[in-house]
C-alpha cells in the first residue's frame, strides 16, 4: 500500500518537476507570446540596446504565452520572474541593477522584476511605471506601445535616480491624479534646454581637435559598433572622445545605417576576426534578483 501511494505522488509530481524554464531569444527581447511584429521587435531591441549603451543598465522585456507553459505551472508571476531573472542573470554580478519586463500574456499580467541593489521604495515606484505607463495601452491592446513606453518611464524613473543616488519617493516624477506634474514640468524644461546645450556642446567637440577642457591640440575621437545594422534595419555606435593630456572623455550613441562608414569598418572588421567582444554591454551578467518589484494586472 505504502509503495503504491509513493508510486502515486512521485508520478502526479514529475510533471512539476520536469518543468524547464526557457532559453532567452536575446540579450535584449524575447517575444515567446509572439504579439510584436518584425517592426516592433526591431524598435524595441533598439531602444533597450541604446538604454543599456546609456546607462551600463540591463532591461530585458520578455513576453509569454502563459508562464505555467514556459516552466512557472503553478507559480504566481512574482515568483516566476524572480526564478527567470535569476536563472538568465539580468545585469551586471557586481551592481545587481538589471531590470525585467515580463508580460503575461494569457494571465493579462504584467511584472517588473528589479534587481537586487533597488531599495523597495522603488518598488512603488516600479508600480507607477506599469499603472502610467505600461497598462494604459496593453488594456486598449497596443503591446508595442506599452512596451516602449515601458521602457522609457523605467529609465527615467527608475534607472536614472538609482544611478544618480538621490533620495527618491514613490510619486517623485509622476503625474499626479489631476493630470498636472507640478514641479516637473520645470525639471523638463530645464531637461530640454539642458539636452540642447549638450547636443551643441557635442556638435562643437565633433568640429574641433583640441580639448575642450585644457585646450590641448590631443583630442583623439574614435568610433565602435554595438550593433550592426542590417539592410532593413539601423544598428548602434557609440562615438568616444579623449584627450591624452588631460583624460578628459566623453561618450555618445548613435542610430547607423547599412552604407554609413562606421557600418563599413564594422563588416570588415568583423569579416577579419577582429569584431567586438560581447562585454558588459552585451549577453547576461550574472545579475540577481530578491524579488523587488511590481505587478499589475491589464
Amino acid at each position: 500500500m505504502f509503495l503504491r501511494v509513493l508510486f502515486l505522488a512521485l508520478t502526479l509530481a514529475a510533471p512539476v518537476f520536469a518543468q524547464t524554464l526557457p532559453d532567452p531569444q536575446s540579450d535584449t527581447l524575447s517575444d515567446f507570446a509572439d504579439v510584436l511584429d518584425a517592426t516592433e521587435e526591431g524598435r524595441i531591441s533598439r531602444l533597450l540596446t541604446e538604454t543599456r549603451a546609456a546607462t551600463g543598465v540591463q532591461m530585458v522585456v520578455v513576453t509569454m504565452p502563459g508562464i505555467a507553459s514556459q516552466g512557472g505551472a503553478g507559480q504566481r508571476i512574482e515568483d516566476y520572474a524572480k526564478t527567470l531573472f535569476n536563472a538568465w542573470g539580468v545585469g551586471e554580478a557586481d551592481r545587481n541593477d538589471g531590470i525585467m519586463l515580463l508580460l503575461d500574456v494569457e494571465a493579462r499580467e504584467a511584472r517588473i522584476a528589479l534587481g537586487a541593489s533597488y531599495d523597495p521604495v522603488y518598488d512603488g515606484r516600479a508600480a507607477r511605471v506599469l499603472s502610467t505607463a505600461v497598462l494604459p495601452s496593453l488594456r486598449a491592446g497596443n503591446y508595442a506601445a506599452g512596451i516602449e513606453a515601458g521602457v522609457a518611464s523605467a529609465r527615467d524613473r527608475l534607472i536614472t535616480p538609482f544611478l544618480a543616488g538621490t533620495p527618491v519617493s514613490v510619486n517623485d516624477g509622476f503625474e499626479s491624479p489631476d493630470g498636472t506634474s507640478g514641479p516637473l514640468n520645470l525639471l523638463l524644461g530645464a531637461g530640454a534646454v539642458a539636452g540642447i546645450a549638450g547636443f551643441a556642446f557635442w556638435r562643437s567637440l565633433r568640429s574641433r581637435k583640441t580639448c575642450p577642457n585644457c585646450g590641448a591640440p590631443r583630442l583623439d575621437r574614435t568610433s565602435e559598433v554595438i550593433q550592426m545594422p542590417t539592410k532593413r534595419e539601423t544598428g548602434l555606435a557609440m562615438h568616444h572622445l579623449t584627450c591624452a593630456a588631460c583624460g578628459f572623455n566623453d561618450h555618445k550613441s548613435c542610430p547607423i545605417g547599412w552604407s554609413s562608414r562606421e557600418a563599413r569598418r564594422g563588416r570588415s572588421s568583423f569579416a577579419s576576426g577582429g569584431g567586438r567582444s560581447s562585454g558588459s554591454s552585451s549577453g547576461f551578467g550574472g545579475g540577481r534578483s530578491s524579488g523587488g518589484g511590481a505587478s499589475g494586472k491589464w
